[in-house]
């Protein structure tokens, strides 16, 4: 246990959520302006939402992973690819209550949940290359 830096970890979680959701908002809406009703003018927000949720393009957000596992392997200064990993913990919890109690199970969703901690795991190596 004395591997794993507490504090990085909290940090690069934080920062991680935090960061997801402010590309999430951002994306959403970039793609708003994007997405046209079917009279082409604005489209209706429900559709919009189910169309964002159902495309790809809001998979940019899983930067957020990357560059906080990168925080969190810099924070932590050892073991840069395991606090990369550990840098999604919050991510996966909340997607994990959001799949349990809000969100219907796709495939959509379980891949932004399997792909956090991967890309965490990423931005530490990407650290610990830039730092060598």
């Amino acid at each position: 246990m004395n591997r794993i830096s507490v504090k990085a970890v909290a940090i690069s979680s934080i920062v991680s959520f935090v960061l997801m959701v402010v590309f999430i908002i951002l994306l959403g809406m970039i793609f708003a302006t994007q997405f046209e009703g079917p009279d082409g003018g604005p489209g209706d927000q429900a559709a919009i939402a189910a169309a964002f949720e159902a495309s790809w393009f809001s998979l940019w957000a899983l930067l957020a992973a990357v560059i906080a596992g990168a925080l969190g392997a810099a924070i932590a200064g050892r073991h840069a690819i395991l606090h990369g990993a550990l840098s999604a913990s919050l991510n996966v919890v909340w997607g994990v209550f959001c799949l349990i109690f809000l969100a219907p199970l796709t495939l959509f969703s379980m891949t932004v949940l399997a792909l956090n901690p991967l890309l965490g795991a990423f931005g530490g190596w990407l650290w610990l290359r830039r730092s060598k």
